[in-house]
């Protein structure tokens, strides 16, 4: 599958740098999915990408069991909107290009600082989660 037909099929989720509260979405939303048996992926962007995943939350994601050792953060493109089923915004705001796409925004505001608190954050993001998916499920799952 290319990377456009990959980004096409999967619900994006966006933060600031694209390296802490997105890569955790991401990842919690992947194996939640993976879970349910539902073919819907996720990929993590940034507005202004930074990398590396910083050491802490990458500590915390992998006593999670996420290895985001070689994962780098990547700038939102309109490649990685198009086709999406839903845009995440995670204490971002989307473009206007992105609000324009036709995809689905959500804004996610009120998500703790996952470097003040982890466990609060990814909670938090976790119980969201757990609705998107339930909403983009295929009736009978």
């Amino acid at each position: 599958m290319t990377a456009a037909l990959l980004a096409a099929a999967s619900v994006v989720f966006v933060c600031e740098h694209g390296n802490v509260k997105s890569l955790i979405a991401t990842q919690w939303f992947n194996r939640l999915a993976a879970e349910r048996r539902l073919s819907v992926r996720a990929i993590s962007r940034g507005i202004t990408p930074e990398n590396p995943v910083p050491p802490p939350i990458r500590a915390r994601l992998k006593d999670d069991g996420f290895d985001v050792l070689a994962f780098e953060a990547r700038a939102l493109t309109p490649g990685d909107v198009k086709g999406a089923p839903r845009l995440v915004m995670i204490g971002a705001e989307a473009p206007a290009w992105a609000r324009d796409s036709g995809a689905p925004v959500d804004v996610w505001s009120d998500i703790p600082p996952a470097s003040e608190d982890y466990g609060a954050s990814r909670d938090a993001m976790r119980e969201r989660i757990e609705a998107l998916l339930s909403t983009l499920a295929p009736p009978g799952k």
